[in-house]
């Protein structure tokens, strides 16, 4: 029973839409809930690469240099890892001697020859390197994940100093609508304030973007110009917060067209270890099994192809993503009460597991394998291996087609929400007041959602007596309830909260913030246009020319192994006088690996190529976002197993009659 639980989740009762209101209202027990999360934090490990580390500096206690341990202090303290340069340090060490006696050992006693012992000593230098620089490529990650949110917080901040010149109150305001780690490190500041760590929120803000000048140094651009405003006249105030979001974008622009340039020589070397290094294994390989018969065997092209290229290549892109540019987030969806949990899918008030499915869709196509391991024929192989891209198709597209429409319908509200603000900021501009401005404006809207949201504030106005602030927020009539959005829910607070100081300042809000949501959306495309190139090349190569390339590739190879066997079996019993080459022929009698076996082989590390050029493609476009990269992976293995399959059987059809033909010609 438990099982089944794990596998179907039964929802039980139908929540609401829960937005950070109450947050908001209490942020004043905020000091005490970060102060328990910063203990909890700093002192209990929480991954296996902590633990590790841990136990490891207490185990070697091998402390590095000077510089290397204040680098990695650094990096330590940015990615807020539970570790110390020692035990990093120790661990990197205790890993790479562990690899590296094991190779020694297997060496001394005959089990790996020379040649694998040199290259598993080259993987015990390359897991100790990996592990000693593990906290500065988390600091990367850490980077980017906290960096696709810093162009929110300054929004939220902008929108909320336009209305009331407080610094700690914005602070406040935007940590309550941001959800990734950055809002972490925003409630960390204002509980370093109150504890007197630093003086003001002013000298905590200007100490925490120091800390990005080295990566990103336009976010202290714009919380300096966000600082000056607090010292500037009405007008020039307006001018600094403003000045503060155009910094911001036109640096994400800026920085986005230089990592498109610099992807040409990255993209190219995944070009290389992708398609070009395995089309030159697989032309080579038919000889080397027939002529290394005892040293090639089917386990090694398995592990070859289906681990060491993949690995190869996965390395290869990590580092490549590791790189990436700040960009702008993906709309946050985590409100909406329909939200599937990760890696589940709704089936009415059930949550199934996408793996559940997927594994179920594979049984027939595993039980056939099973049935016919000893003698799977090369077409059987090929069921065997459409089974696999379709199974792990489905798992991706379960575990994110809801998401994806439930994330496009917030796209959409948000898109026609700034229409809606300007088109009420101009008609506010005209001395009317909030409430008699939607009734106005709602027959010139043609967004659904726009229509709907003024439509059930203009009934709760009139019709149920509420003030505006209860029209849009009543926990039980307000009109935000069908609107799970974070943005829209903290712009239309900013714009209640303004509505006592006049009609003016209103006007003034809802146009600016129309206009910032306008110029963050711009950016987002121009963006997205200087990605598309490599974009739609990395898509081509997964869904097209990878599965091409391996078909035709596998086809001439089975066409080279029935030609060798052929050879071996008509001319490798004649007399060796009768053929002068009849001992070379008798060399190549038996071949071996099987044509399905090869295929097998094969058809894996296309499927294994598609997952990893997908997360690669997925990577550059939106960074570390699960729900693009599963609609990715999933497309591209439905169509890319398609076309290996089709290509497969076609390339067949058009080779067969040719060796039929030759061996006719020669048995004649």
């Amino acid at each position: 029973m438990a099982f089944l639980d794990f596998i179907v989740e039964h929802r039980k009762k139908r929540h609401g839409v829960q937005f950070p209101a109450a947050k908001i209202a209490k942020m004043e027990s905020i000091n005490y809930g970060v102060f328990k999360e910063e203990e909890r934090f700093s002192a209990t490990p929480d991954t296996i690469y902590e633990k590790l580390a841990k136990m490891s500096g207490n185990l070697l206690q091998i402390e590095p240099d000077k510089k290397a341990r204040e680098s990695m202090e650094e990096s330590i303290a940015f990615a807020h890892l539970k570790v110390t340069p020692k035990g990093v340090t120790s661990f990197a060490i205790i890993v790479g001697l562990l690899l590296c006696i094991s190779t020694i050992f297997l060496f001394l006693l005959g089990v790996v020859d020379l040649t694998v012992a040199i290259i598993l000593m080259i993987i015990s230098a390359a897991g100790y390197y990996y592990f000693y620089t593990t906290p500065r490529r988390l600091r990367k990650i850490y980077e980017l994940k906290a960096g696709s949110e810093i162009i929110m917080l300054i929004l939220y901040i902008v929108i909320y100093m336009r209305n009331f010149p407080n610094l700690e109150g914005a602070l406040k305001f935007a940590t309550a609508n941001l959800t990734g780690p950055l809002a972490y490190d925003m409630q960390k500041l204002i509980w370093d304030v109150n504890i007197g760590t630093y003086r003001s929120m002013e000298q905590a803000l200007l100490a925490y973007s120091e800390r990005w000048k080295g990566s990103f140094r336009s976010f202290s651009d714009s919380i300096n110009a966000i600082i000056y405003s607090l010292y500037a006249t009405e007008n020039r105030r307006m001018e600094l917060l403003d000045e503060a979001i155009d910094i911001m974008l036109t640096s994400l622009s800026e920085r986005s067209n230089t990592y498109v340039t610099n992807l040409a020589s990255p993209v190219t070397l995944i070009n290389a270890l992708g398609i070009l290094l395995p089309t030159l294994t697989l032309t080579m390989l038919p000889v080397i099994t027939i002529f290394l018969e005892d040293s090639i065997s089917p386990i090694m092209i398995f592990v070859f192809y289906d681990i060491v290229l993949p690995m190869i290549l996965v390395f290869a892109i990590k580092e490549i993503l590791d790189k990436r540019v700040v960009t702008l987030p993906e709309p946050d969806i985590s409100l909406h009460p329909d939200l599937p949990p990760e890696g589940k899918f709704r089936i009415g008030n059930f949550f199934v597991a996408s793996y559940f499915i997927g594994v179920i869709f594979l049984i027939p196509f595993l039980y056939l394998w099973y049935l016919n391991f000893g003698n799977l024929s090369l077409y059987m192989s090929y069921v065997v291996t459409l089974g696999f891209f379709m199974s792990f198709a489905i798992i991706f597209r379960l575990s994110s087609f809801q998401k994806t429409k439930l994330r496009g319908d917030i796209v959409e509200m948000e898109n026609e929400f700034k229409e809606l603000l300007f088109g009420l900021g101009q008609e506010i501009d005209r001395g009317i007041p909030l409430e008699v401005a939607i009734g106005k404006i709602m027959p010139t809207l043609r967004g659904h959602y726009s229509s709907t949201l003024l439509r059930i504030i203009d009934t709760n106005i009139k019709y149920k007596n509420h003030t505006i602030e209860q029209a849009i927020f009543d926990e039980n009539d307000g009109a935000i309830r069908q609107f799970p959005s974070k943005l829209i829910y903290s712009i239309l607070k900013a714009i209640v909260d303004a509505s006592s100081k006049g009609t003016k300042i209103v006007s003034e809000i809802m146009i600016s913030i129309s206009r910032y949501l306008k110029n963050l959306h711009r950016t987002q495309e121009s963006i997205q246009e200087k990605f598309s190139e490599v974009i739609g090349s990395m898509q081509m190569q997964a869904t097209i020319l990878l599965p091409l390339i391996c078909a035709i590739m596998n086809t001439l190879t089975y066409i080279m192994l029935e030609m060798f066997r052929f050879f071996g079996e008509t001319m490798g019993d004649l007399p060796s006088g009768s053929v002068g080459y009849a001992a070379f022929l008798s060399v190549i009698k038996e071949v071996p690996i099987s044509a399905s076996t090869f295929q097998l082989a094969i058809g894996f590390y296309a499927l294994e190529t598609i997952i990893i050029l997908s997360w690669f493609t997925s990577g550059i476009q939106v960074g570390e976002d699960k729900i693009h990269r599963n609609t990715v992976m999933s497309r591209n293995l439905m169509v890319g197993g398609l076309v290996y399959v089709l290509v497969s059987f076609i390339s067949l059809m058009v080779f067969m009659p040719f060796l039929d033909v030759i061996k006719g010609g020669l048995g004649v």
